[in-house]
């Protein structure tokens, strides 16, 4: 007895809490609600044959709970084919179907009040009340056979056959799940037909609603992930309970009313009050279970994304941006296939420039902006899957007045099937769409949760301003290889010219000489220009200011004993004069001072250093440099050094990766950073930069800072980065020097100056 209270306890528990949970999620969904009708039949069904389980219940409510119970019933198979046909989304095209079987239903749910279909209870084996069949009990039983195990079955079969991939698992999970829940509710008819079998079978009842809720967090069915654990662990609990009530209140009848004369009341305090304590135990193993099984955390990619996105900004070419990505995209979350489509300048146009996994056909793929797959994401902001879109062509299909339908997802499914996408991410840069990243489906054949929407989302916003600063990077690169092709032919050009040189040492002498009087004509004539400019702009003045002194000795020659006041209109003029002369000085000192922008300030050197490195190992990450040793020696009694924090990272971030790429190739690697009060200057620190890389010859030595100089293979360096490292190394006060020998390694050597605070800051303090 008390186990079959505790299975048709949990049956109601689990059915009632999965369908309502599925119901308030979103109640406009009409699979929503037959599902919840369908749950509801089942629940309602169970709790009738729980209540004449209970000890305590008399013959006259024992059999009408069972008649009520088998009234209710009525109703499972249809409502279980309509919900099958609606999730296999053909339930329109069997309309004469459902409208009989509700017929029929509803016909059998009045014949089951009265004794034809349960003529009675009787004991039958160890179970005080069971029905006994009247003369339409086959009738009844067959509504099962026929709709759920006959019509139902076939229906998901035969979409089982023409499924594919994730659905054709889908499918074949619900088919057996189903057939072995049915299988235990066929159970129960086996000991009313008077074949004795005791109904253990029954138990497989309960497997249908939490094989469901795996399928709804596996596949995503009812989107309804966050609140499908408290469904479960509600169910449990409840189910627990009512078992260990059942249990204890059987055995304190059987046992502590017989032998020690406890009274019925007494008998269930006991049990409630070890339901009480056995309460919080459970739900507590319940939540861990359900977090082990069902919502372990799979996406160790997730942080990867995050860490991805750190970097992003500091990789500086296109082609590397998009296709470190893409690499994280595909290997991390385990897709079949990636590409971006980007907008380039201000056109309407959505170019493919990047792609993996995918067939030559797409290489020259271009959309244009009123294509509705971009006109939907440029409008909605949020990145979608194909199973979204399939549900919005489905419920635009059972939308009478098609004009309602904002937007064509048909045509949006057809493009997404047609690029082989699975998820489209739209990236946009203020209000305007520049790039949506493709993504096919997962190689694990599980659906984009909203999870995986959302995290993607974010990456491709703030992918946007480093995707864009790639691209000018890009055209910057395109045009200082169009410069350097000129420096060149002007290379060459002088070349020539230094041979003729040679041959002819008396023209040579010529035409430095010339060379030397145009620069001297050139100086000169500069010096004109800026001397006649700043004499215009003062004598005016000047001459102004002569005549108003004259004026005032005129004045005073005629009039000795005039007062100030009589002559100061013109001490006015003058003094406006002179003021003109001063702003034409400052003028002039203004052009010939260094100006430089950037905020200097205190640093800590280990900080700075500690926080470049990740940067550093993430823009190498597609080198295949993993694995380089680095070692740290910056003295915890090294001062602040005074500086400008985002140039100085520049700076280390391009000694780290010149280091890297110079020991690519060797199997042991390591980077040296040592840091020590400069011997030469204690108001200076030195900074040791230190590889075992392949190394430098003299005359590499003497170019490595000059501007546009490079060692790397044409298309991989540019030049500047040395060149810049010395003017910022300069412009803060520092210096920067290099020592190599070829195959031992290269050591960069930088001053930077100690912090010192301003006397105003000190006498404030």
């Amino acid at each position: 007895m008390a186990f079959y209270i505790l299975i048709t306890g949990l049956i109601t528990a689990s059915y009632a809490g999965l369908g309502l949970f599925v119901f308030l999620n979103d109640r406009r969904k009409f699979l929503f609600r037959i599902f919840l009708l369908f749950c509801l039949s089942v629940a309602l069904w169970a709790f009738g044959y729980f209540i004449t389980l209970l000890s305590h219940i008399t013959y006259p409510v024992a059999i009408l709970s069972s008649r009520i119970s088998h009234a209710i019933g009525a109703f499972i198979p249809i409502t279980f084919l309509h919900f099958v046909l609606s999730f296999l989304r053909i339930d329109t095209n069997h309309r004469r179907l459902l409208q009989n079987g509700y017929i029929v239903s509803t016909i059998m749910f009045g014949i089951a009040l009265t004794p034809y279909v349960v003529s009675d209870v009787v004991q039958k084996m160890d179970i005080r009340f069971y029905p006994e069949k009247g003369l339409f009990y086959p009738i009844y039983a067959a509504l099962y056979l026929v709709y759920a195990l006959g019509f139902a079955q076939f229906y998901l079969f035969k979409s089982f056959l023409s499924a594919t991939g994730i659905n054709k698992k889908r499918l074949l999970f619900f088919i057996v799940s189903t057939f072995v829940g049915f299988i235990g509710g066929v159970s129960l008819f086996l000991l009313i037909f008077n074949i004795p079998v005791p109904p253990y079978a029954s138990s497989l009842i309960v497997i249908w609603p939490f094989a469901m809720a795996y399928t709804i967090i596996k596949y995503r069915e009812f989107n309804i992930e966050v609140i499908i654990k408290r469904t479960l662990v509600f169910t449990g609990v409840f189910g627990s309970i009512i078992g260990i009530v059942a249990i204890v209140t059987t055995l304190a009848q059987n046992y502590l009313g017989q032998y020690l004369g406890i009274g019925l009341l007494a008998r269930q305090i006991f049990s409630v009050l070890i339901a009480i304590l056995l309460f919080d135990p459970i739900r507590k193993l319940l939540i861990n279970l359900t977090d082990k099984y069902l919502f372990q955390k799979k996406y160790d990619y997730h942080k990867l994304l995050k860490d991805a996105s750190r970097g992003m900004s500091n990789i500086e070419s296109l082609e590397r941006l998009l296709g470190l990505v893409v690499h994280f995209v595909t290997m991390k979350m385990r897709v079949k296939n990636a590409a971006v489509l980007m907008r380039e300048g201000g056109m309407d146009q959505f170019h493919l420039v990047y792609q993996r996994g995918y067939d030559k056909k797409h290489v020259a793929l271009t959309l244009y902006s009123n294509d509705p797959l971009i006109h939907y994401l440029e409008n909605h902001q949020e990145a979608v899957d194909i199973e979204r879109v399939k549900e919005q062509v489905e419920s635009a299909s059972h939308q009478r007045d098609r004009s309602e339908v904002a937007y064509d997802y048909e045509a949006i499914r057809e493009r997404m099937i047609q690029l082989q996408a699975s998820c489209c991410v739209p990236s946009f840069l203020g209000k305007e769409l520049k790039n949506v990243l493709l993504l096919g489906e997962k190689k694990s054949g599980e659906y984009y949760s909203n999870e995986d929407l959302n995290l993607l989302y974010t990456l491709a916003q703030e992918s946007a301003i480093a995707i864009e600063n790639a691209w000018l990077y890009d055209e910057a690169k395109k045009k200082s290889r169009e410069l350097e092709h000129i420096n060149e032919q002007l290379e060459h050009s002088k070349t020539l010219l230094m041979k003729a040189l040679q041959e002819a040492e008396g023209a040579n002498k010529q035409l430095q000489d010339t060379q030397a009087q145009l620069i001297h004509e050139q100086k000169m004539a500069t010096l004109g220009r800026l001397a006649a400019s700043v004499g215009h702009e003062v004598n005016n003045p000047l001459t102004i200011l002569s005549m108003n002194v004259s004026r005032v000795i005129l004045k005073y020659r005629k009039n000795p004993d005039m007062k100030v006041i009589e002559i100061l209109d013109v001490f006015d003029k003058m003094e406006k004069n002179i003021e003109r002369i001063k702003a034409v000085v400052n003028t002039l000192t203004g052009l010939l001072k260094k100006s430089e922008k950037g905020k200097f300030e205190p640093l800590s050197l280990k900080l700075i250093l500690e926080e470049t490195l990740p940067l550093v190992q993430f823009q190498t990450y597609l080198d295949n440099l993993s694995g380089t040793e680095v070692d740290f020696n910056v003295p915890g009694n090294i001062p602040l050094i005074r500086g400008d924090l985002e140039r100085l990272q520049e700076v280390f971030l391009n000694l780290f990766i010149n280091a890297y790429h110079a020991m690519a190739g060797k199997r042991h690697r390591k980077i040296a950073v040592a840091a020590e009060i400069d011997p030469q200057d204690s108001k200076m620190v030195a900074i040791h930069f230190r590889d075992n890389g392949s190394g430098m010859t003299e005359d590499v030595i003497k170019k490595v800072f000059n501007y546009g100089f490079t060692t790397k293979p044409l298309g991989k360096g540019s030049g500047l980065g040395l060149y810049m490292c010395k003017y910022i190394i300069e412009l803060h006060g520092g210096t920067i020097v290099v020592q190599s020998k070829v195959g031992e390694g290269t050591t960069f050597t930088l001053t930077l100056p100690i912090y010192e605070e301003s006397p105003a800051l000190k006498a404030r303090s």
